[in-house]
């Protein structure tokens, strides 16, 4: 039983570090294309508009799972059995796989409308790529999660209080 234990751990930090891995691709790709791809020259006229919000939303994706996998390893490693914090693991997890679903989708669809440029648009595709695959990683660990938070039904709801920990000794 503890070499299943530890296997899974070791698969879930594994996940977990392609996780941080694909976002930092994400981040990069897609913030260089949101934050310097934002002007036109054109000769003595130099125009500046926003870029598509989906753009923008896809970047808060790996922003957010950057965050989101730093606080699921921390909170692995620290509240093993307690019921409160599977649940909230559980919910961070689908939050940020229902992000990078629409965030990866609206890139995607975005992209078909022709308004990024050739270097843009190429750049774009790979931020696309790699969020799906973030995506993919996201159904497996929440998955992963879901089935750990229903299958246990020993978690503990609370910790043990001193009170409790004295009747039961005593009984």
């Amino acid at each position: 039983m503890s070499l299943n234990t530890s296997a899974k751990d070791t698969v879930g930090l594994g996940l977990r570090i392609l996780q941080l891995l694909f976002a930092v691709i994400v981040m990069g790709t897609d913030g260089y294309v949101t934050l310097f791809n934002v002007h036109t020259d054109s000769g003595d006229f130099y125009e500046t508009y926003g870029v598509p919000n989906s753009w923008g939303f896809l970047l808060f994706c790996a922003a957010w799972t950057f965050l989101v996998a730093i606080f699921l390893l921390i909170a692995a490693a620290k509240s093993k059995g307690y019921a409160l914090f599977s649940y909230i693991c559980f919910a961070v997890e689908a939050i940020a796989l229902v992000s990078w679903t629409a965030g990866f989708i609206a890139v995607a669809v975005n992209i078909s409308t022709g308004e990024c440029s050739a270097e843009s648009c190429g750049l774009l595709k790979t931020a696309v790529v790699f969020g799906a695959l973030e995506w993919v990683l996201f159904v497996v660990t929440t998955t992963m999660t879901a089935v750990m938070v229903l299958n246990n039904t020993r978690l503990r709801k609370t910790s043990a209080s001193r009170d409790a920990i004295a009747m039961s000794s005593v009984a």
